[in-house]
């Protein structure tokens, strides 16, 4: 390998790691713009995305070649606006940017928003998940401050003024487990509706996942 080309890769590598919020100076130098515009067009972004470069080249006083960044973009987007790569992309919950061509978007937005949807629907179960989880934490939490407070009870030193106010906690702890256990019914009966709603989604779908 050249020492350009070496340069080249490490500047793509930066890139790639970076950002572009750091571009050095070298790196604005060697940089092969339309290999640029081709991983920005590949990934979903903007051809605005250009911007970034140009305000991290120009501390150096370099121009980003934006005829070639572009070339570059409008190839990495064709490669992008792939239906199977609509539906990934919608599934990972990445926001589409609008840069397909209209000749690719109609059959592009129909996979990305299936994937999107699926992407929704999963994101309900696990946040139901979620919830319920904290619950049961909670609910542990509260079940062992009970316990520390039976302990009190009955040790020793606990004076009559302590055992009114650890009974008086213990009653109003044992109030909010009843709470919690309704939370919890409620919270597993959601969580049942979003199962059903995502499995029968999941029986439309034209796309394997």
């Amino acid at each position: 390998m050249s020492p350009r080309n070496k340069a080249i890769l490490a500047s793509m590598m930066a890139l790639t790691f970076s950002g572009c919020a750091t571009m050095n100076e070298q790196e604005c130098l060697v940089t092969d713009w339309r290999t640029v515009g081709f991983e920005d067009g590949a990934l979903g972004r903007s051809p605005e995305s250009i911007s970034r470069y140009r305000q991290a080249c120009a501390k150096h006083g370099v121009t980003p070649n934006l005829q070639a960044y572009r070339g570059g973009h409008a190839e990495g987007v064709e490669t992008f606006c792939q239906p199977i790569k609509g539906f990934n992309y919608g599934h990972s919950g990445a926001t589409y940017r609008g840069v397909c061509p209209a000749d690719l978007e109609y059959a592009f937005l129909g996979a990305y928003n299936e994937g999107r949807e699926l992407h929704e629907l999963e994101s309900a179960v696990r946040s139901a998940d979620s919830l319920i989880a904290q619950r049961h934490r909670a609910l542990e939490n509260i079940k062992q401050q009970i316990t520390n407070n039976e302990a009190g009870l009955i040790a020793e030193g606990t004076s009559a003024s302590e055992r009114i106010t650890l009974l008086a906690e213990t009653k109003d702890l044992s109030r909010q487990i009843g709470v919690i256990e309704t939370e919890i019914v409620e919270l597993e009966r959601d969580r049942a509706v979003h199962e059903q709603a995502l499995l029968d989604y999941r029986n439309t779908m034209a796309y394997e996942f």
